[in-house]
This record gives C-alpha cells, sequence and structure tokens, in this order.
C-alpha cells in the first residue's frame, strides 16, 4: 500500500533512497568479489561517479589511486572509503598537459609494493557545467575537450608507453547520452566556430566516446591484452545520492527536487554501477558499452555508443589530432606482467 501524499516530499525522498540503496545491493553481482592484488586507477573520484567507482572497488579489496584537482577534498573522500589503507591520493588537473605529464611520471615511479601497473582505468573526470562562454587551458585547448577527452588520451599516453598496464586491463571512458541528444560532430572539435555550453559537453563526451571505440581497434591490433570500453551513467543526480559526510552533502531542497525527478533519474551511486561493471567483469569484450537499463537509469547492461563512436575514419582522424595535441599516444604492445 502506498504512503499518504501528507507525508510530504521529504519522506518519500527517504523512501526512494531506501530503495534505491536495497537495489545497489542486490547489484553488485557482476565481477570478481576479491579484488585483492588487484589495481586500479580512477580519475576524478573526490566526489560523484568517481568516488562510488572507487569505493565499491576498496570494498572488494582492491589497491586504488583515486585523483582530483584538490588534495584537500582527495584525503576526505579517501576517509570516507571502508579501508583508506588501499587508497592513494593524487592531486592533479588532467586538463593541464604538463600536470597530467608530471603525474604520470609519479604513478610510473611509484615504489610501493604492488605498484607495478594498472588492472584497470576508469578515466571518469570531467567537466559536467561547462562555463557559458568559451574558455582555453594554459595549453590553450578549449577547457571541456580538455578535460573530458585529450586530459585522458594523454594520460594514457604516458601510462600504457611506460608499460603501467598489465594484461588484461580494462580502460574505462565515461561517456554519455548526451551525443544522441544533440547533433554533435568534430569537425570543429575545439568550437572556433561557435561555442555554447551544451555543444561543448556533448562534442567533449562524443570525442571521449570515438576516443574509446578506436582505442579497442588499436588494443586489438597490438595483440588484445587490453580491454577499451566505454560506460555511461545515465542521468544520475546529487539529490538522489546517499550523504557521505565531507564527500557529498546535498540540501534539502536538492533532495526536494531531484525526488521529482526519480521516474527518470538515479543516485551516483547507481551511475557509477556501469564504471564498476565496465572495469570489473572479465566477460566484457573491448569496444563494448555499459549502459543503465532503462537509458537513463537503471542496472548496468550492454548497449551501444551514438553511431558516430563507431566511424573509423573519424576515429583515425580524432586519435591523430589527440597525439599532436598530447604529444604523445597509446602504445598497447607495451603491457607489463602481472606481479
Amino acid at each position: 500500500m502506498s504512503q499518504p501524499e501528507s507525508r510530504g516530499a521529504g519522506h518519500a525522498t527517504v523512501r526512494a533512497l531506501r530503495w534505491r540503496r536495497r537495489r545497489v545491493s542486490a547489484a553488485a553481482e557482476f565481477g570478481p568479489h576479491d579484488l585483492s592484488g588487484r589495481r586500479y586507477l580512477i580519475t576524478g573520484a573526490s566526489t560523484g561517479l568517481g568516488f562510488f567507482t572507487a569505493k565499491s572497488l576498496v570494498a572488494r579489496g582492491a589497491n586504488v589511486v583515486i585523483t582530483g584537482r584538490s588534495a584537500a577534498r582527495l584525503e576526505a573522500a579517501a576517509s570516507a572509503m571502508a579501508r583508506d589503507e588501499l587508497v592513494t591520493t593524487l592531486a592533479f588537473d588532467i586538463g593541464d598537459l604538463e600536470a597530467t605529464r608530471g603525474a604520470a611520471s609519479r604513478l610510473l615511479g611509484d615504489p610501493s609494493p604492488g605498484a607495478s601497473g594498472f588492472d584497470g582505468l576508469v578515466l571518469n573526470a570531467g567537466v559536467v557545467h561547462p562555463p557559458t562562454e568559451r574558455e582555453e587551458t594554459s595549453d590553450g585547448i578549449e577547457r571541456v575537450f580538455a578535460t573530458n577527452a585529450l586530459g585522458h588520451f594523454a594520460l594514457l599516453s604516458h601510462l600504457s608507453v611506460g608499460a603501467a598496464l598489465r594484461e588484461g586491463a580494462a580502460l574505462v571512458w565515461l561517456g554519455s547520452i548526451a551525443p544522441a541528444l544533440t547533433r554533435a560532430h568534430l569537425e570543429d572539435v575545439q568550437l572556433r566556430g561557435g561555442y555554447t555550453s551544451w555543444n561543448a559537453y556533448a562534442q567533449s563526451k562524443l570525442a571521449t566516446q570515438v576516443l574509446a571505440i578506436e582505442g579497442d581497434r588499436r588494443a586489438r591490433a597490438a595483440g588484445g591484452h587490453v580491454r577499451s570500453l566505454v560506460a555511461h551513467p545515465g542521468y544520475s543526480t546529487g539529490g538522489l545520492t546517499p550523504t557521505i559526510p565531507g564527500v557529498h552533502e546535498p540540501s534539502l531542497g536538492k533532495r526536494t527536487l531531484d525526488s521529482l525527478l526519480a521516474f527518470a533519474a538515479q543516485g551516483k551511486h547507481e551511475g557509477a554501477l556501469c564504471q564498476l561493471r565496465a572495469v570489473t567483469d572479465p566477460q566484457l569484450a573491448g569496444g563494448e558499452t555499459i549502459v543503465p537499463a532503462h537509458l537513463t537509469r537503471g542496472m548496468p547492461v550492454i548497449g551501444t555508443s551514438q553511431w558516430r563512436s563507431y566511424d573509423p575514419e573519424l576515429g583515425e582522424k580524432l586519435w591523430a589530432y589527440c597525439a599532436s595535441l598530447a604529444g604523445a599516444a597509446p602504445d598497447f604492445s607495451a603491457i607489463s606482467a602481472r606481479t
């Protein structure tokens, strides 16, 4: 029997969150439950999707490196995880090519036991709410594209050339439904001919998906030692996400507003399940896209990316363009053996 409406939106929000927690608990059946000895890198993990992906991996015993721009926020995120001794933090701005190169060097030079490589990279960091006016990074690159797509290409380039990817590693790129909701194209990747915040976001996500699929083509050509996949979180909102002190503390107003969207949205802890499945499920083939079962919400299932993502000519051109900007390109022939 449904509860009386007189109990208000706050009560409805609590009920929705309780139901969602049960659903998420029942959801974590994919991939190995024991990830002891495995190591993962998640960018943009001080909050949101990245945080919940990292939290789930740590709960399964994995060693996890989390990155973000703020050292303080990363430390707070690590402290909020059940086994923070398994978490290493690394603060840098992935939209800055020099900072990304330096971060990769620190990762490659890590002398810690078990730090010989990664079983998975979750390339999650990004600008979700782009500026209304076009901005450029210190490298002279449009900021949204630099952060959401190019920075991850650069990071992967430095790590793969340095043999930091273990045999069978999963490379998970954060996609979106945005490219399917607009006429996103990549003829003007940096939007010099006309900028809007929506187009900047949609095009950056299309670029990300194109790079992911092209990356899988190249990984297969190099022997198939790693898999490159796309995961998109549907419509994940903060107001439907559990409170994590010091990490995620939405206001009552935010919770009330987002509860009205619950029919078509989900919490960030639920959206993160797509990334979690993509990076841990050994049955997934490279080139696949993991999506919510109901497009904007639901359990992680195999789906598809926007059709332009699979264009091999576009993939080759964008790969070369990103390599020219980053000064490096991923090398999937250099794979370190698991230790």
